[in-house]
């Protein structure tokens, strides 16, 4: 509400003037625990006084204000304190400083720019990712039949990524596999991707995880002595024994 009553206020004090170009990039991506630089550029005309509103869309939350030539934290939401810092406004930049990027920071932002020659605004998409800090592990598991199988396990994962399950040969068996996910209270995805398929001990199974924001999928690879002993787990790189 407090966000709607500015907008009007804005528009009766600055409905006579032009609207002007306010850039920024659509899209940016950042690594949750990382700080990232939401960029808002403006022609500022000389103008020594501008008023930057940032907001995040949907939620009704101001995620940071400058006015009067100072920062404003009176309608600052509590999910942004102490994270939040602009350089420059008053030579055309309002881009923000986000730090300390977490899952629920996602989403879109708004910049609002008005000062005495007008006003104008921009959408910023911020999307956030993590991959697992603790790598993925291949273990054995029990479906409850007495029955084992290969279950390839990891957590901390931002988006959820995709999995799959190859033999040696490269064959997709991802036919034969069941993925689970969990999600923690922090947002984070955990996955156990299940081979449901008697193994072979001559073969060699790899799993790889991987989601859109990382260059190279994480691997782990299983190599057998006999029907059910794992002598090895590494890394899931071509080895010099494929």
């Amino acid at each position: 509400m407090m966000l709607l009553l500015c907008s009007l206020l804005f528009g009766l004090l600055f409905g006579h003037i032009e609207t002007f170009i306010v850039s920024s990039d659509e899209d940016i991506a950042a690594e949750i625990g990382n700080h990232v630089i939401l960029n808002c550029a403006f022609d500022s005309h000389g103008d020594s006084n501008p008023t930057v509103i940032w907001q995040k869309i949907g939620l009704d939350q101001t995620v940071h204000k400058y006015r009067e030539n100072e920062n404003d934290f009176s309608e600052q939401h509590k999910n942004y304190t102490k994270r939040t810092e602009l350089h420059g406004v008053n030579k055309g930049d309002a881009s923000l400083t986000l730090k300390n990027v977490n899952i629920w920071d996602e989403g879109t932002y708004k910049c609002s720019v008005y000062n005495d020659n007008g006003f104008g605004d921009v959408l910023i998409h911020l999307s956030v990712w993590a991959q697992c800090t603790d790598g993925i592990h291949i273990v054995w598991k029990s479906d409850g039949n007495g029955n084992d199988m290969l279950s390839c396990q990891s957590s901390g994962w931002y988006p959820k990524p995709e999995v799959s399950w190859k033999d040696k040969h490269g064959n997709d068996l991802n036919e034969f596999a069941e993925v689970t996910l969990t999600r923690d209270n922090n947002g984070f995805f955990s996955v156990e991707h299940d081979l449901k398929q008697d193994h072979d001990s001559k073969n060699q199974y790899i799993c790889s995880k991987k989601h859109q924001w990382m260059t190279e999928p994480l691997r782990a690879r299983a190599v057998f002595t006999d029907g059910g002993t794992i002598v090895r787990i590494d890394d899931g790189s071509p080895p010099s024994d494929l």
